[in-house]
């Protein structure tokens, strides 16, 4: 019973410190606590907000931290809300476009007076359509202000922007991911099997292991977008090794052959280079000017997340 008691105590300790991100003082209607974004980005966005808040008449807040430090996105999107008292009070027409730089998560957290115009389908579109791809790209500042305009234009009761058509090339990097990108390295590196160019896959075993996969590793903190290049070049040596392994056992035959040099087969050049290779490698915020604060307004948890 006394250890049920102290598991009890040690979970709840571990939920209390999930819960335990403050809410910031808000200051103004856009707010880097933390002065994530440089001081002309912070002024640019701040005058994008305030006169939007003057043509619709509703309160569009933003806020950017670092980090939600465990906490859970949806919940302290609505404390923040909540705290802050968007909207007006009889009306409930807040917004709040919060997002976690560091953690890559976003969310648009909606009043519950707007759910009927900024629906969470809606929203979802503009986080997944207006903002992400920017966010991608480590283009913070320009990925809130499409938010921005998304939320403008249904506030406004127009068709939501479309998404900028970005050339192949950036639309490459912004859709890629690593379960695309897998098959396709597969086949590659079956074909260099087939075609038994031993220096290649040597070269593309020990250059990722080595070099490409650590310098990627270093880049990911700054570029969240090399994530998916970061896991692919990770995977380069398992998939080599799963596919040596595969034709060992297709092949047993020729490779005991081969390494009795009784012949040429398929598993030759594996028998001789790529496993003695293998062996041998065994051995050796700036703020607003001026505090303010909402109108009463209050959120029921409305609105969408996303990360990216």
């Amino acid at each position: 019973m006394a250890r049920l008691f102290a598991l009890l105590l040690v979970l709840s300790g571990f939920a209390f410190q999930a819960q335990a991100l403050p809410v910031p003082t808000m200051h103004g209607f856009f707010n880097d606590p933390e002065d994530v974004l440089n001081a002309q980005e912070e002024a640019t966005l701040s005058r994008e907000v305030a006169a939007q808040n003057a043509q619709t008449g509703t309160q569009t807040a933003v806020l950017i931290v670092p980090s939600l430090h465990g906490d859970n996105l949806e919940f302290f999107a609505n404390r923040v809300f909540n705290t802050w008292q968007l909207g007006d009070a009889d009306r409930n027409d807040g917004v709040l476009v919060l997002v976690a730089w560091q953690d890559r998560k976003v969310r648009i957290e909606v009043g519950r007076g707007l759910e009927s115009v900024i629906t969470n389908p809606l929203a979802k579109r503009i986080i997944d359509e207006q903002m992400i791809p920017h966010f991608k790209v480590g283009d913070l500042s320009t990925g809130i202000g499409q938010g921005l305009k998304g939320i403008n234009a249904l506030l406004n009761k127009q068709p939501l922007p479309q998404a900028s058509s970005p050339s192949w090339l950036r639309s490459f990097v912004f859709d890629f991911a690593f379960w695309k990108g897998l098959p396709v390295l597969a086949i590659a590196l079956f074909f260099l099997f087939h075609k038994r160019k031993k220096k290649t896959l040597l070269t593309l075993f020990f250059g990722s292991s080595c070099f490409l996969t650590p310098v990627l590793a270093i880049t990911s903190d700054f570029f969240p977008w090399v994530e998916p290049f970061l896991w692919l070049s990770f995977s380069i040596p398992f998939l080599i090794i799963f596919l040596a392994l595969l034709v060992m056992w297709l092949y047993p035959q020729r490779l005991l052959e081969s390494a009795q040099g009784a012949g040429d087969g398929t598993s030759n050049w594996i028998a001789n280079d790529f496993i003695h290779h293998h062996s041998n490698s065994n051995d050796s915020a700036s703020h607003s000017s001026s505090d303010s604060s909402g109108g009463g307004g209050s959120s029921d948890g409305g609105g969408s997340s996303g990360s990216w």
